[in-house]
């Protein structure tokens, strides 16, 4: 007998394996487990989906020389996973998340503002303009710029108004168009 026609014999098996009895329990049980219901938009898929797994873990059971009393045990472990697997991809596709590689560093995708042209020629103009502005003006630049607070958060930080906020930001302002 032929390769090819071993491998036809062995997916026939499988198939018929699956049909056979009450097998088709396994997959429905699975998505019992994992609650997937009638009612959900990936059921008739995910029940393919369990069905061609059944499929394939028999197959892997009959070459990992399984006793024939665990087929179901190991068939219902792989199914679970493999459904599993693909609830996961679904949903990713769905909600258009990005599934990280896990080869990739995702601390090297982000921006290093200490080294970006914009970090250098911000600071080189806060430098320059802090020789032209008081205390309380420096200290809003510093607040608003380097540490991103907004005017709430400076008000609250320098226990005062908004209003006084604002007096420092348009002060630094007028100086601002003023030197430069």
């Amino acid at each position: 007998m032929k390769q090819d026609d071993k491998q036809i014999k062995l997916y026939q098996d499988a198939f018929n394996f699956l049909l056979d009895g009450d097998h088709e329990l396994v997959v429905y049980g699975v998505l019992k487990k994992l609650h997937i219901s009638k009612t959900n938009t990936y059921y008739e898929d995910m029940v393919q989906e369990g069905m061609l797994s059944f499929v394939e873990k028999y197959i892997r059971a009959i070459n990992l020389k399984k006793e024939p009393e665990s087929y179901l045990a190991f068939i219902y472990r792989g199914v679970y996973w493999d459904l599993i697997n693909y609830l996961h991809k679904q949903i990713t596709i769905t909600e258009h998340i990005e599934v990280p590689d896990d080869n990739v560093d995702p601390l090297a995708e982000l921006p290093d503002n200490q080294n970006s042209v914009g970090y250098y020629d911000t600071h080189i103009l806060s430098k320059e303009l802090m020789q032209y502005l008081n205390a309380k003006e420096i200290r809003y630049l510093v607040l608003a710029y380097d540490y991103g607070m907004n005017i709430s958060e400076i008000a609250k930080e320098c226990n005062v108004s908004r209003k006084s906020v604002h007096a420092w930001r348009n002060k630094v302002i007028a100086k601002l168009q003023k030197k430069f």
